[in-house]
């Protein structure tokens, strides 16, 4: 035996080594799939899967580039308006401090409208001179001062301003700071409570205006967040708040015009009317509103898959 396998060594040494490696590769193949000519197939029929895509042509990319660009402009239109800033420029906090200051001290119109104070042109002119110089001063507190501080500052500017007119206009006010009694605001709460802060100054002062009988309640509720739960900066936040007001069935609608808007519009949630004194005529108002803040270049996530 020894004598054969020397004379023939030269030929089974390589056969040997043929067949070792086929062993081999076919563990390998196993290993990878349980039915090794099921991959077969599965690689042809993916192989001529894509030999039948057709690429897009030059002017179908062209056409396709410029319904994305028309998307993209709707979907910031969209975003300026259903945002409470609506576009009144990219930093929230000076957008937000103008609304609040104008609705309280210019009564709702940059400059003072002397209409709204009594057609006196002395009033809206102190008006809107104090309303210059707080602006600048609370807006700058805000920027670089400690947020809980300046935001308690600005707090107390608009809500002794709003109170001094309720009071003048005889609305009773059942609420403390109108519901602005927040324990402590941070850098990253600062914005929230802001918009809240402008949303019911706003409010606020077109139900003094139009001659309201009471500003009932004023709730904070809990934030609101959508798209990306993960991002930094989400495509949606909502800061919900509930407001009741009492008054003639007129300066309810008043309001409402307000909060609905075409221009500026304000996220509404449930609102509900109902009589509280038939013989005066009076309706209380229950409003759930939205300070809302859209990012429309923030991902929604909808790339990520579940589970």
């Amino acid at each position: 035996m020894d004598e054969l396998w020397q004379r023939y060594r030269a030929f089974w040494t390589p056969v040997l080594w043929g067949i070792g490696a086929f062993l081999a590769g076919l563990i390998v193949v196993h290993m990878f799939t349980d039915d090794p000519e099921a991959g077969v197939r599965g690689n042809e029929n993916q192989a001529r899967s894509i030999k039948q895509k057709v690429a897009p042509n030059a002017a179908q990319i062209r056409v396709a580039k410029e319904s994305t660009d028309a998307l993209e402009k709707r979907t910031s239109a969209y975003a300026k308006l259903l945002d409470q800033r609506h576009g009144d420029g990219e930093d929230a906090i000076a957008a937000y401090v103008d609304q609040a200051l104008k609705a309280a001290i210019l009564r709702g119109k940059s400059p003072a409208d002397p209409a709204s104070f009594d057609g006196d042109t002395a009033a809206a002119a102190q008006a809107n001179a104090r309303f210059q110089q707080l602006r600048d001063d609370r807006l700058k507190a805000l920027q670089s001062q400690d947020p809980n501080v300046s935001f308690s500052r600005i707090k107390a500017d608009v809500v002794q301003e709003l109170a001094i007119r309720a009071n003048r206009a005889d609305v009773d006010v059942d609420v403390d700071e109108f519901g602005l009694s927040i324990a402590s605001v941070d850098r990253s709460s600062l914005p929230r409570y802001l918009a809240n802060l402008a949303l019911v100054a706003t409010v606020v002062d077109v139900a003094i205006r139009e001659g309201v009988r009471s500003i009932d309640s004023v709730v904070l509720l809990p934030s609101e967040v959508r798209g990306s739960v993960e991002s930094v900066e989400p495509f949606l936040q909502e800061w919900p708040l509930k407001i009741d007001i009492t008054g003639p069935p007129e300066t309810l609608t008043a309001v409402l015009d307000l909060l609905t808007d075409p221009m500026r519009p304000t996220a509404l949630g449930s609102t509900s009317w109902k009589q509280v004194a038939k013989k005066e005529g009076l309706v209380k108002g229950e409003f759930k509103l939205y300070s809302v803040r859209v990012r429309p270049a923030a991902s929604l996530g909808l790339e990520k898959e579940e589970g």
